[in-house]
């Protein structure tokens, strides 16, 4: 059996482009993508996909932020998760972490400071991917055009993607209009997580024995609840949560862990 490099999970808001990003990686359709306003995918799934001859297991996730309108309202897709990145075995090697451009949304800013820095602590490597830029005449320029903004509200990626995950109408040639730019953002995509991943080699995993025997040590002194609770009540404050939401989220991420 091949060897498997790591695991990767590819996050963001519904719409963004997480389970067309999959399916350019692979070739081919293996994530359905939903052509409605609320996201199609429930939880997660993951896939092995191999890049660039290196197989890694390649999580879709549910989107953020869809509300309770959504397939999987925030306080769930929130807690689902968390509970994926804390508890996947084998830890975890990157996080994408897609956005559709060209406009930049206030849960842009929310989402990455949950991830990146509330629950992994800033120990993954993120890298950004920015979808729906297929009408820039150059779609790297929109990143150095708005990098600017981005570093204002503290997301400074490890790598950026500038992409279009779409191929386009078809042509009256059989061609689709964006064919070309979607081979390009095929190959910026697969580089960019080979080369973030083989770059860092630390990966996030809370399963190794010195966090066994913290967590031993805080459980016995009656504490690990309220270390977790601190977190919790970080990503409620970020994302400006109902009292509603909070509850859910917390309910949420209590199910998850039994």
């Amino acid at each position: 059996m091949a060897e498997n490099f790591g695991n990767i999970i590819v996050f963001g808001e519904t719409g963004a482009g997480k389970s067309s990003i999959i399916n350019m990686i692979a070739g081919h359709e293996v994530a359905h993508i939903s052509s409605g306003a609320t996201g199609c995918t429930f939880q997660h799934q993951a896939y092995e996909l191999p890049v660039h001859d290196r197989n890694f297991t390649i999580y879709d996730t549910a989107g953020l932020n869809e509300g309770d309108r959504g397939t999987v309202n925030r306080a769930a897709a929130m807690a689902a998760l968390y509970k994926l990145i804390t508890g996947l075995d084998g830890g975890i090697n990157l996080l994408v972490f897609c956005m559709r451009g060209p406009r930049i949304k206030k849960a842009t800013h929310e989402n990455w400071k949950v991830f990146h820095e509330i629950i992994c602590k800033k120990e993954v490597p993120m890298v950004l991917v920015v979808t729906g830029l297929e009408n820039e005449e150059n779609m790297d320029e929109w990143w150095w055009t708005n990098r600017g903004t981005f570093e204002e509200q503290g997301i400074r990626p490890d790598a950026t993607a500038c992409i279009t995950a779409t191929r386009g109408r078809v042509l009256k040639d059989g061609s689709r209009a964006f064919d070309e730019q979607y081979e390009e953002s095929r190959a910026k995509v697969m580089t960019t997580i080979v080369n973030n991943v083989l770059r860092h080699r630390h990966k996030f995993n809370k399963h190794h024995w010195l966090y066994d025997i913290i967590q031993g040590l805080l459980h016995f002194f009656g504490l690990i609840e309220t270390c977790g609770a601190a977190d919790i009540q970080r990503i409620v404050d970020t994302c400006g949560m109902s009292g509603e939401e909070a509850r859910r989220f917390r309910e949420e991420v209590a199910n998850k862990q039994h």
